[in-house]
């Protein structure tokens, strides 16, 4: 039988998968960990979405779509993964609650009031 290796050392339980009974060296520090990453991934993915319907309906870079959502989260005063929520229940014609949506409509209102470039204003090499 193989040497275990230095990481399967550091780990002597591994945490409970769904319906199973946790080790009882298997600490809350380590639940609460594994929680907190399966929401970022969760969080990650809402906002990428909302990035890309951003995108879409202003013709604006990823950088600047998350400019957006920032904007709107500090105005609103909630989470930029709530605010990205609200823009993808939007899109699918969903509500959007009250203050996320004053504050996105005002955002996506400033940047529908910017020219949009043209494809003739790109500069031609010489």
């Amino acid at each position: 039988m193989a040497e275990p290796t230095s990481l399967t050392r550091q780990v002597p339980d591994a945490p409970a998968v769904d319906g199973e009974q946790s080790s009882p060296g298997c600490g809350d520090g380590l639940r609460e960990r594994v929680r907190q990453l399966e929401q970022a991934v969760v969080s990650h993915a809402v906002i990428g979405q909302a990035s890309g319907v951003l995108m879409a309906w202003t013709r604006c870079s990823p950088q600047e779509a998350w400019a957006k959502l920032v904007r709107v989260s500090q105005h609103a005063n909630v989470k930029v993964r709530l605010v990205a929520e609200a823009v993808v229940a939007a899109a699918q014609g969903g509500k959007v609650p009250l203050e996320i949506n004053r504050h996105l409509r005002k955002t996506l209102k400033e940047a529908r009031s910017r020219p949009m470039p043209s494809e003739d204003a790109t500069p031609q090499p010489r």
